[in-house]
């Protein structure tokens, strides 16, 4: 096989690895969790356009919104599809009937090194198949990082997989050579893990993220630098993971919850969410008739909430444990908690104004700003960053409820107000399916 036809498998490969938000999740994001909320999360990544290199090469090329502006190319490649598990949910399982390639070391990384000279791609993600042994593997994928690094002085974003099951010392060596590591966790409970991925097991999991998160404490109170070799002397980015959602019985609640956990215990920096994509799975799990889409995007929206706007997961539940789709998680949690509401612009501390939908961190320092400079008004609020439509039932100003003194293009029915609850969540309501995504996008640091 030659290597374009290897390029062209092993990138359409890890496609099934999302290692963070699908590109709806940005170009809807800011209308369903309603504000500019974090300016740490990632944007879209959607097939760059590269004129410099083939069809096949430019197949596993994403361009990535980067934190601080503009975008990046990113390659995303396994290092190979031949796999020792059998993973129900995977397209590339030991029982899958798909076309299989692998590349070299030395030849993986002469790829990504030859695309970073070109200006074809900033940055890598590599993961790989289970080839033999966990630690055989880890030891393959660490060479290609080695060899990028050391005889090729690659200094761009490099992601790189943990295998489950590598052992410490190669998890350690492999974040010398990593912006980023990441061991996906896949399944939400130790029975769906014994019964879907049967090779795995919770210890092989979490064995590895905790010496990541021991390694990463370490290396924040030594503050190590890159070395002047041109090879990393320690990873500055952190650990993420990723749940399916979809493809096993539990609940959005039981998700959060590990989340949440794996935040606070395992210093893990974003936990992905990726809906179930049916297609290519093994016939024994959910005859999905579309992959979750909408749950995959309101555990987004809740994970924010209690990332950053001092939520915590209990509070995003009514009586059931699945969270609402037609709303997202703050209004939902808004109109079933009315005796809080209306919040006052001029006295509202700022957690308190993080309760409001519609308004985030950003927004919400800015109304302080303009309090504190004397010119928050019904003029100044309309050319904020903010849901208008959603945040001016909860609010006023001046003892004045802004519903009434702020028009939008929206037909507000009769008797919707906080005394209403129920016919302002039928206002609120969201009626837009959200649409498939395009492209995994990658978690890129600028």
């Amino acid at each position: 096989m030659d290597h374009l036809s290897t390029l062209r498998i092993l990138s359409e490969a890890a496609d099934w690895d999302a290692v963070a938000p699908s590109p709806r999740i940005e170009s809807c994001g800011q209308t369903l969790i309603g504000e500019s909320a974090v300016n740490d999360e990632p944007g879209v990544a959607t097939p760059a356009q590269t004129p410099q290199v083939s069809e096949d090469a430019a197949y596993g090329i994403c361009r990535v919104k980067r934190l601080g502006g503009g975008s990046v190319p990113i390659l995303k490649v396994l290092l190979s599809n031949v796999c020792s598990y059998n993973c129900a949910y995977c397209v590339n399982r030991r029982s899958a009937n798909v076309r299989r390639a692998s590349f070299q070391p030395e030849e993986l990384a002469r790829t990504v090194a030859d695309f970073d000279a070109r200006g074809v791609i900033h940055g890598a993600f590599i993961s790989s198949g289970v080839l033999g042994s966990p630690d055989d593997t880890m030891e393959r994928l660490i060479w290609t990082a080695q060899t990028l690094r050391e005889r090729y002085v690659y200094k761009g974003y490099l992601h790189l997989k943990v295998i489950p099951g590598a052992s410490p010392e190669l998890v350690r060596l492999a974040m010398r050579y990593a912006t980023r590591v990441s061991v996906n966790i896949e399944l939400p409970s130790e029975e769906s893990l014994l019964r879907i991925a049967p090779d795995k097991s919770p210890d092989a999991i979490l064995t590895p993220m905790t010496t990541i998160a021991d390694q990463l404490c370490e290396l924040a109170e030594t503050n190590p630098q890159r070395t002047s070799s041109g090879s990393f002397s320690s990873m500055s980015a952190g650990q993420t993971t990723q749940l399916i959602v979809g493809a096993s019985p539990e609940s959005d609640a039981v998700i959060l919850g590990l989340a949440q956990h794996l935040y606070t215990r395992f210093n893990v920096r974003r936990v992905y969410y990726s809906a179930f994509r049916p297609e290519g799975a093994a016939p024994s799990l959910p005859h999905l008739a579309a992959p979750p889409y909408r749950r995959e995007f309101r555990l987004y929206q809740a994970d924010m909430l209690f990332r950053w706007y001092g939520f915590s997961p209990q509070e995003l539940f009514a009586s059931g444990e699945f969270l609402d789709e037609d709303l997202d998680p703050k209004t939902s949690w808004a109109l079933r908690n009315i005796e809080f509401f209306p919040v006052e612009l001029m006295t509202a501390d700022f957690g308190q104004l993080l309760r409001v939908p519609g308004i985030g961190p950003a927004s919400a320092q800015k109304i302080l700003a303009l309090r504190k400079a004397g010119r928050l008004n019904s003029s100044s609020l309309k050319k904020l960053r903010i849901r208008l439509k959603y945040a001016l039932w909860f609010i006023t100003l001046h003892g004045r409820s802004q519903a009434t003194e702020i028009q939008g293009p929206w037909e507000t029915p009769a008797h919707c107000t906080l005394d209403h609850p129920e016919i302002l969540r039928e206002f609120l309501k969201e009626k837009k399916p959200v649409p498939p995504p395009i492209n995994p996008e990658l978690d890129f640091l600028s």
